[in-house]
């Protein structure tokens, strides 16, 4: 994953340290844009804003721009914020409606964009839930080789080598015989765990497609 804490496109202290705060807990990630455009911040509840609009104002990231903001953001990371910026406007400011309404429709355009990206990602985890259950499925169908015949067997074999060479040669096909299904045993168990192994590596890369540019860390931070 790129390391974004010297971008240019990067906020300084102490906006970038609430930035790359967010990027390392996982709860966001960083989308390019192209060549020469600023990379979106994209927050798991919703918000995307240009990385170099970002501040940290009352403890809360948002989008700073002296005009309209681009299309591209939003002003919040999320859409509660949204909706507290909204509700604040109509109680302080109801006479915006009149004099200032694209302010108040930016917001609202806001709020819907970024439910349009939550149900987006809703409809990403269901079909992930959907891969991973066939792949599971499939892991319980597999049918494990009866290993319960193997201690008798080896020990079949162990007793004939101690009785010495002419009880080898005496007992030598009924020997490879013994031997064989152990192999047989083992050829068959491999074959299935082979099959478990790509199942595993398949349920992986489903994780790595729905995981993309996030850091994601186990509950337990690693």
């Amino acid at each position: 994953m790129t390391d974004y804490t010297d971008s240019r496109w990067m906020p300084p202290s102490p906006h970038r340290e609430a930035i790359v705060h967010s990027l390392k807990t996982g709860r966001a990630h960083i989308q390019e844009r192209g060549h020469g455009l600023c990379p979106l911040f994209v927050y798991e509840d919703g918000g995307a804003m240009e990385l170099s609009l970002m501040r940290l104002v009352d403890g809360q990231l948002i989008a700073v721009a002296d005009a309209a903001l681009p299309p591209t953001s939003t002003r919040h990371i999320d859409v509660c914020g949204t909706i507290d910026e909204l509700e604040a406007l109509w109680q302080r400011q109801p006479e915006l409606a009149d004099d200032d309404p694209e302010r108040l429709l930016e917001l609202l355009g806001h709020a819907m964009a970024m439910l349009r990206r939550i149900h987006g990602r809703l409809e990403a985890y269901r079909e992930f839930s959907r891969e991973v259950a066939a792949r599971v499925q499939e892991m319980e169908r597999l049918v494990h080789p009866d290993h319960g015949p193997a201690p008798e067997l080896h020990a079949e074999l162990c007793r004939r080598v101690e009785q010495g060479g002419e009880a080898v040669a005496s007992g030598l096909e009924s020997m490879v015989a013994t031997a064989e299904a152990i192999r047989t045993i083992a050829g068959d168990s491999e074959q299935v765990l082979y099959r478990y192994r790509d199942l595993a590596i398949e349920i992986g890369a489903l994780y790595e497609d729905i995981r993309g540019g996030r850091q994601w860390r186990r509950p337990d931070g690693k």
